[in-house]
């Protein structure tokens, strides 16, 4: 979702399914319409379960549902589908019985020519999606709806009464030396419109942008269940050790877990090969190795200290995991006795370092700013 190639290669999916299940087929269809992933399809009542299977079978990740017309009638995107005893079609607006009818509210704090566009295109998709209601079947949609927006009796008469009328854009001539600039602005009800009428007469070139601070988010706290540490990913963290005040700081882009897991493993591996006093010479070497892992195991081995793995606390997160590793140099800089090696920090300029230790002592940390 959200990604612009995502329609193209649905398309492109879809055509090659279809391809298939037709040539498996020995009879035409004599509809068939599609929209990305939405079908429709005329076909003999008795092989309709038939045509579901094949179309099943063309990939175990992609299935179908099946929707038969009821009383010749079939809901097919926002539109219902009705079938003439001539056999032409005819459509009506159509909303799912879930729907509350909702849009933009009439007392919703935003521009009167927002509250415009959304109504006059709301009420020409009704009209537009409407070819098997009259004009009055069509104006007892569209009332009830803005009805149920807040929207006042005026305003409803006015605008059904408006139904046919389609609203042209005025094309403004500007200078081409003088191109159209947009300043934003949060809106404050009464006085942005007269605000943009003065805009027009002085400054025609240049338009208002209203934005709202009156936003869901910041009006309802966040409803998410908060993710556990040891579950979140993409952080830098710091795990103190256990007999004196050294730490240890890190970065993963796995869950967190895992890479405690890990560290947990390497302790319980150098354990075993510590106990193990029968063959000294082989951990020798074994226990060399483990030493050049990471900087925890070094002060492990040098110390014979162990690092609380249980009291690991979340310095930063980045989602760009590639801003990770600057992000790391710089809580290794601002944090005091860590175990990290010099080179984990040669990268980092000595310009740089001054201003991590201005942010360190006057600011704190870094979700401070």
């Amino acid at each position: 979702m959200g990604n612009p190639l995502s329609p193209t290669v649905a398309n492109l999916v879809m055509e090659a399914l279809l391809d298939s299940v037709i040539a498996k087929l020995d009879f035409p269809f004599p509809v068939l319409r599609k929209y990305v992933d939405d079908l429709c399809l005329a076909l003999p009542k008795d092989k309709v379960n038939d045509v579901l299977s094949t179309f099943n079978e063309y990939n175990s990740n992609i299935q179908f549902t099946c929707e038969i017309e009821n009383n010749k009638r079939l809901p097919f995107l926002d539109m219902v589908l009705v079938r003439q005893p001539d056999q032409t079609v005819k459509t009506e607006w159509y909303a799912k019985p879930m729907a509350s009818g909702r849009f933009l509210d009439y007392f919703s704090t935003h521009p009167l020519h927002m509250k415009n566009n959304v109504v006059t295109n709301f009420m020409r998709r009704v009209k537009d999606f409407s070819t098997n209601l009259s004009p009055k079947e069509v104006k007892t949609i569209i009332d009830r709806h803005l009805k149920i927006n807040h929207y006042p009796t005026h305003l409803r008469n006015r605008y059904t009464n408006r139904i046919n009328e389609r609203s042209l854009p005025i094309n403004q001539p500007h200078s081409q030396d003088s191109p159209k600039t947009y300043k934003p602005l949060i809106y404050v009800q009464n006085l942005c419109s007269r605000l943009t009428k003065l805009f027009r007469t002085d400054l025609p070139n240049t338009t208002l942008a209203t934005r709202n601070e009156r936003t869901v988010g910041a009006m309802f706290t966040n409803m998410k269940d908060k993710l556990a540490a040891e579950n979140q990913h993409n952080v830098i963290y710091r795990i103190p050790c256990g007999n004196c005040d050294a730490s240890y700081v890190g970065l993963t882009t796995t869950q967190l877990k895992k890479r405690l897991s890990n560290h947990r493993s390497n302790i319980n591996k150098l354990e075993q090969l510590l106990n193990q006093e029968h063959t000294r010479d082989t951990n020798t070497h074994e226990i060399a190795h483990l030493k050049e892992k990471t900087a925890l195991l070094q002060h492990s081995i040098d110390s014979n200290h162990r690092f609380n793995l249980e009291k690991t606390i979340i310095l930063d997160h980045h989602r760009r995991p590639s801003a990770l590793p600057i992000l790391e140099v710089c809580h290794i800089m601002n944090t005091e006795h860590t175990v990290n090696k010099r080179t984990d920090v040669e990268c980092l300029s000595s310009t740089y370092a001054g201003i991590l230790h201005t942010l360190k002592t006057k600011i704190g940390n870094r979700s401070e700013l």
